[in-house]
């Protein structure tokens, strides 16, 4: 895709997000223990959190959490899925029916004596295969 044809689409916006503020513990005394300078950032929609408390500065450690977050394995697949929808304009549960219901694109492989034979959808409605198939 050529610079002139991108488009810039939100995907995400801040009121995905729910920010929440703690105390930090540990080294730092007193001060530490009673200023909210620990930031929490959960992204609703994948679920996907990040949190950091390192930083005595509130600021420094909302973007730490932040980028935390974003590096969540959740919150990449999140992500990916979203632009697949967007890009395909269908949902991906949608894709799968659609590409699982046509017989050029997938095939039904069946054990038979030690040997994987490719068979048809009429291959469960025989003798054999509802012995196998109703336990």
């Amino acid at each position: 895709m050529s610079e002139d044809n991108k488009e810039r689409i939100t995907i995400a916006s801040r009121k995905d997000f729910d920010v929440s503020y703690y105390c930090g513990s540990g080294a730092g005394g007193q001060k530490r223990n009673k200023t909210a300078s620990g930031v929490q950032i959960i992204h609703r929609e994948s679920g996907a959190m990040g949190r950091n408390s390192e930083s005595r500065s509130q600021a420094q450690n909302k973007e730490k959490a932040f980028q935390s977050l974003v590096k969540s394995p959740k919150f990449k697949f999140w992500l990916n899925r979203a632009l697949y929808e967007i890009r395909q304009g269908e949902k991906i549960e949608e894709t799968i029916d659609r590409e699982v219901s046509d017989p050029s694109i997938t095939k039904t492989e069946v054990r038979i004596d030690e040997k994987w034979v490719e068979v048809g959808p009429e291959y469960f409605k025989t003798e054999e295969a509802l012995k196998e198939y109703d336990r």
